[in-house]
């Protein structure tokens, strides 16, 4: 799996590295601007309870350093499928919802600018909009 996320040019970050977070914000930066679209987990890691977490700063540095929209997503019901104790997904034939295919929907939000805007007032726009499209059992208890 690694071979595959370097060969596919993915931005690494190791949380403990604070070289590889600039690098990784440098390098996301360069994306953007060349009219790339990169897809973050604000949150930086799986939820253990499922619940929305805190949001780290680095997507909202990066869009607005580079002038880009945020398109905010709500991904509902992946707990479900992925826990955050499993490297891989449930097979797609255990039951674990009704509606969409295992339960799992994505909601796209409407995009943010990130023009005259800090980074805090991204973050916490494309929170609240995401949380406006999450089921209470994954809304933050806040």
């Amino acid at each position: 799996m690694g071979d595959a996320i370097s060969l596919g040019e993915n931005i690494l970050v190791h949380r403990t590295d604070r070289k590889s977070q600039i690098k990784a914000l440098k390098g996301g930066i360069q994306w953007l601007k060349n009219g790339v679209h990169l897809c973050t987990f604000p949150e930086g890691t799986r939820s253990r309870g499922g619940r929305l977490m805190e949001f780290k700063q680095g997507a909202f540095v990066m869009a607005q350093k580079a002038g880009v929209p945020i398109v905010p997503l709500s991904i509902v019901s992946t707990a479900k499928v992925m826990p955050c104790h499993w490297m891989f997904p449930f097979s797609s034939t255990r039951s674990i919802g009704s509606g969409s295919a295992c339960g799992v929907k994505v909601v796209v939000h409407k995009p943010i600018s990130s023009v005259d805007k800090t980074n805090d007032e991204l973050c916490t726009a494309a929170r609240q909009a995401i949380i406006s499209g999450l089921p209470e059992e994954q809304r933050p208890l806040e």
